[in-house]
């Protein structure tokens, strides 16, 4: 073979991956390629924030000229500040091109839809790489890119969970510096690509990340290749990876560390333990499957689904089984020890803080043996995950354990790949391990194909184009609940007028005292509460305020000034802020 065609072969392939994984995207994900501008995959949610995150950054950088990591749009008049939650720099910076010509939509799913496609090319080029098989790496890839559980979270709104493509790459590198003796640049290329992706994604994920990272390299070193540990080559590999991902960590993870620590955002106990995901959550497929999700919903509790969706996959998890069971005569019995130990890892951390089933904590008598071992009031089945909660620094500002879940089902797609490559050589001829692998590829697309997903429309309301148009002033959107919600966050960039609420994931101490005091409004109670906060606009949800003419006089007798009523919103302008 000419060495010239190589090169061309290759670049052919990775243009005919990318192309295939656009297409499977287009497909899972379909019909929201036919209004990208417009809509959204599911419901209107989580999705908005990260929308209203996507425009406020580009207000921020290019209107503003600002650092955007804090927003006066939210929290007015104090100001919101960004780290308070998850930010996903980066999925933002895939969002911004088509966000700079003010569709914000449009750059949201655009970034959200390539996390499908450079998590199936990432997994695709690990395994490929590992197996020398092609078709072994198209196969994990596929099932890797199209999980339930990413699937699950495209639903769910959630652009930074679904990043899930820089999981392949770091754990390319890290166990490739684990199981390659000798300095090899490329696994530290590889780690540090990784572990900045994640840093500048999710800090759920990179917490995950180093905590299962640790554990690896705790058995590693304790019962694997215990002659490595004073080994300075393999400790500069890891120094380098660090200084690498250095500016990265720095940007993803300072800021939210300066913004929790000490702030006592820690949740309890009680917050936490639904969120634990059960041992039937891997077993589970997904209920939007075309075939016989219906049929799992019916039978089985998934109302978490968004969360609790962590299916395995059945043919993938037959080939990760033959993958170990065949790692001795594969030469690959390093790799798998690996693997199996990242696999553990993950699922221990993924079951939480105590044991469920069904999306049911599991409870025993009082009488039971296991209450001479668990000693608690509930009588739960406490698991690890309860003593990181209780013991490690910044675990308990988490919340849904399921979501380390991911790790779990990225070392199943990773070892099902070598599975099917040792299954594929086999055959005694080349096109018979070709249609083995197709055969495989074809059942992982059955098992994990989704029927058509809903869209929701995206929009201002017509209240926010008129309040463009209004005077500088603070606003409140009553009930106040609203003022928390993610669409209330979203309105803002069309409106222009700060909002008094911030994300709910942490409603602020102002909502509590707030609330009750604004119940019956309008009177002289609400009024003097909202008048304290400096507001100037009061928008009214006509679904739950009759705003009638007798109403209206009993704002105006308060000294309140109706302004409009449109789109179902009424609005009012407090004494004083019109003068």
């Amino acid at each position: 073979m000419n060495r010239k065609n190589i090169p061309a072969k290759n670049i052919a392939w990775a243009l005919g991956q990318t192309l295939y994984f656009i297409i499977l995207t287009l497909a899972f994900t379909r019909p929201l390629y036919r209004q990208l501008a417009t809509h959204v995959a599911g419901s209107l949610g989580d999705n908005l924030y990260f929308i209203w995150q996507i425009g406020w950054f580009k207000q921020a950088l290019f209107d503003l000229g600002q650092l955007p990591l804090r927003s006066n749009l939210l929290n007015f008049p104090y100001g919101y500040n960004l780290a308070t939650t998850e930010i996903a720099p980066l999925q933002l910076a895939f969002a911004m091109p088509f966000a700079l010509s003010g569709n914000y939509v449009l750059g949201y799913n655009v970034s959200i839809l390539l996390t499908f496609v450079l998590a199936g090319l990432s997994m695709s080029c690990w395994v490929q790489h590992l197996s020398g098989s092609r078709m072994a790496g198209l196969v994990s890839g596929t099932a890797y890119a199209f999980l339930p559980y990413h699937m699950a979270h495209f639903l769910s709104g959630h652009l930074n969970i679904s990043a899930i493509q820089w999981f392949p790459l770091f754990f390319w590198g890290l166990s490739g510096m684990l199981t390659e003796d000798g300095k090899n640049r490329r696994n530290i290329w590889l780690a540090a690509a990784g572990l900045s992706g994640i840093a500048l994604t999710s800090q759920y994920y990179l917490y995950l990340t180093a905590l299962v990272s640790a554990l690896i390299l705790l058995v590693y070193f304790l019962f694997l290749r215990r002659e490595r540990f004073l080994e300075w080559r393999l400790w500069k590999q890891f120094l380098i990876t660090g200084l690498i991902s250095l500016p990265a960590l720095a940007v993803g993870v300072v800021p939210y560390m300066l913004v929790h620590e000490g702030a006592g955002l820690a949740r309890t106990l009680a917050d936490v333990m639904v969120f634990s995901a059960s041992p039937s959550d891997f077993l589970l497929p997904f209920t939007r499957q075309f075939l016989w999700g219906k049929w799992v919903g019916q039978h089985f509790s998934r109302d978490l689904w968004n969360e609790a969706t962590l299916y395995l996959g059945l043919p993938l998890t037959v080939l990760a089984v033959l993958g170990y069971a065949k790692r001795r005569k594969s030469g690959r019995q390093l790799l798998f020890a690996v693997f199996l130990t990242g696999f553990i890892s993950s699922l221990i951390l993924a079951l939480g803080t105590n044991l469920t089933w069904n999306e049911q904590a599991v409870a025993f008598s009082a009488s039971s043996w296991l209450a001479k071992i668990f000693k608690n009031e509930q009588r739960l089945i406490t698991l690890p995950g309860y003593l990181f909660f209780k013991y490690v620094p910044f675990y308990a500002i988490m919340r849904a354990w399921m979501r380390m879940g991911v790790l779990v089902l990225m070392f199943n797609c990773a070892a099902a790949g070598l599975g099917l490559d040792w299954l594929c050589r086999q055959a005694r001829k080349p096109v018979h391990g070709t249609w083995l692998g197709l055969a495989a590829l074809a059942l992982v697309l059955v098992d994990f194909y989704v029927k058509p997903n809903s869209l929701s429309e995206v929009q201002p309301r017509e209240v926010d184009l008129w309040l463009a148009e209004q005077p500088y002033g603070g606003q409140v959107q009553l009930p106040l609940k609203q003022s928390y919600e993610e669409a209330a966050l979203y309105y803002t960039l069309y409106s222009q007028k700060p909002l008094i609420g911030v994300i709910r994931t942490f409603p602020s101490n102002r909502y509590f005292e707030l609330e009750p005091l604004l119940r019956n409004f309008p009177d002289e109670t609400s009024l003097a509460a909202l008048q304290a906060q400096q507001l100037t606009y009061v928008v009214l949800d006509e679904k739950v305020y009759t705003v009638d003419n007798a109403f209206i006089d009993r704002c105006e007798a308060l000294g309140m000034h109706f302004a409009v009523e449109m789109d179902g919103q009424a609005v009012f302008i407090l004494p004083g802020a019109d003068d």
